[in-house]
């Protein structure tokens, strides 16, 4: 048989009820056996207290956990709605954009695929829930030694600087990460740095994100994301940064099969 669960407030009420009434039922009973108007008085006073206090302390925290629950999935549900709308307003025009490569001739194609690169920059430097976020863009250069070169940023002022040259330790970590579509996460440059990579006073930031951009068998460069404050980022920000890469990867690709060009990473 399913137990009737009584509401914190009605709880109050009831048991405010039950209490006065064995309170009443107390005072008639003195009064018939003769006891003094005044100690009566104040053994009933004492008693409603007491039992008010009894019965509506326990039954008030009940209702005040539950409206603190109540308040918290209202946010958590306002929260999830203005994230769902930031990310709309934020991968919507390039989603439109990546029409615009798919569709367009060969003439117009490179044009519009430079375009979408500092809109996706800007996307992944304002969707990242930090202060002074930076997004940048690493262009793979096939020279010799093969070198990632700083291309595009957006976000805080600073530029960034370091290129990633192949057969340096740096480097070949950058590389790698690349050749076995891994990404890179660091939540502080000074403590845990990756392999090679020197502390925030000679980069600017504390922590960082990189991930490849590749189209199947073809890299086209690297996308990172870094702050200036210590786990600024996580592992938990990843799967935002290498959506974004994906897109920019898939607008870059097209017009590959029209040349013949590939840049494979071997």
């Amino acid at each position: 048989m399913r137990r009737m669960r009584i509401p914190p407030v009605q709880r109050v009420y009831l048991t405010t009820g039950i209490s006065l009434a064995a309170v009443a039922l107390a005072t008639w009973s003195g009064m018939e056996a003769g006891a003094e108007p005044s100690a009566m008085t104040w053994w009933t006073v004492t008693a409603v207290v007491a039992s008010v206090t009894a019965a509506g302390v326990p039954a008030y925290e009940q209702i005040r956990k539950e409206r603190l629950r109540a308040q918290a999935q209202r946010a958590a549900i306002g929260a999830a709605v203005a994230m769902r709308v930031t990310m709309n307003d934020a991968l919507d025009p390039i989603v439109r954009q990546l029409g615009r490569i798919a569709t367009a001739g060969r003439h117009e194609r490179e044009g519009l695929q430079e375009a979408i690169i500092p809109m996706i920059l800007d996307s992944a430097a304002h969707l990242i829930d930090a202060e002074r976020v930076r997004a940048n863009w690493f262009r793979f250069v096939e020279s010799k030694p093969p070198q990632l070169v700083p291309e595009q940023y957006a976000g805080r002022a600073d530029e960034p600087t370091t290129t990633f040259m192949e057969g340096t330790v740096e480097g070949d970590s950058a590389f790698a990460m690349i050749r076995h579509n891994q990404h890179l996460t660091c939540i502080d440059v000074d403590t845990e740095p990756p392999p090679g990579w020197r502390g925030s006073a000679h980069h600017g930031y504390k922590a960082f994100i990189a991930v490849p951009v590749v189209a199947g068998n073809t890299a086209f460069g690297m996308l990172t994301v870094d702050t200036v404050e210590a786990a600024g980022v996580t592992e938990a920000e990843v799967p935002l940064v290498r959506l974004l890469a994906g897109l920019l990867a898939g607008a870059l690709a097209h017009g590959l099969a029209d040349t013949g060009f590939r840049r494979h990473l071997t």
